[in-house]
């Protein structure tokens, strides 16, 4: 369901459909691309629920699983610019997220699905879309609650990486940082 205000399939068509096919055909995974159009569909805001439309529709023709990523991390910019400058284009593109993101996911490889989960998070963390509408997508991907806090956020083969310091030396915690970790002193009470 599309917020209030937005209209949903219109039987008027949108003059800058063709325009906007074109260029979500034209995207590419640089964040130049991702964020120049995205600022093009915050210029067009007027008709942000007839953008959001094509976008889904894009989203959901798209077969390989890195296109329809590169698709959402489009709205991700979008729906993440719009909150900030109070646009209607947040809320369109929230709308969309329970028919898009859950066919991606499932037809996505275990990368990318980690990938797609990873941004639903943030924008629940963000307040990017409503929580119902978090809560939404994300039961429909098949998950209760956001993945735990413990669940690694960069790939397993990354981890190691991550924790190497510059020279090759694996890091080790300060001892201070050992010190409190027994929960306060001797004060009793």
């Amino acid at each position: 369901a599309l917020a209030p205000g937005l209209s949903g399939s219109s039987t008027m068509p949108w003059s800058k459909e063709k325009d906007f096919r074109e260029k979500l055909s034209k995207l590419s995974e640089s964040q130049q691309s991702i964020q120049t159009l995205s600022h093009w569909v915050a210029f067009h805001k007027a008709n942000a629920a007839h953008a959001a439309n094509v976008w889904a529709d894009e989203a959901q023709r798209a077969a390989d699983p890195h296109r329809q990523l590169l698709l959402v991390y489009l709205a991700n910019d979008v729906m993440q610019n719009s909150r900030r400058k109070g646009t209607p284009c947040a809320e369109a593109f929230a709308s969309q997220m329970a028919t898009v993101l859950p066919a991606a996911h499932a037809a996505a490889t275990p990368t990318v699905r980690a990938k797609l989960e990873r941004l639903l998070s943030i924008w629940e963390e963000r307040a990017v879309m409503p929580a119902p509408q978090v809560a939404e997508v994300r039961a429909a991907l098949g998950g209760e609650g956001p993945p735990p806090a413990s669940a690694p956020a960069v790939p397993p083969d990354s981890q190691q990486a991550a924790g190497l310091q510059a020279g090759g030396q694996q890091k080790r915690p300060r001892p201070a940082d050992d010190a409190g970790a027994g929960g306060g002193g001797g004060g009793g009470g």
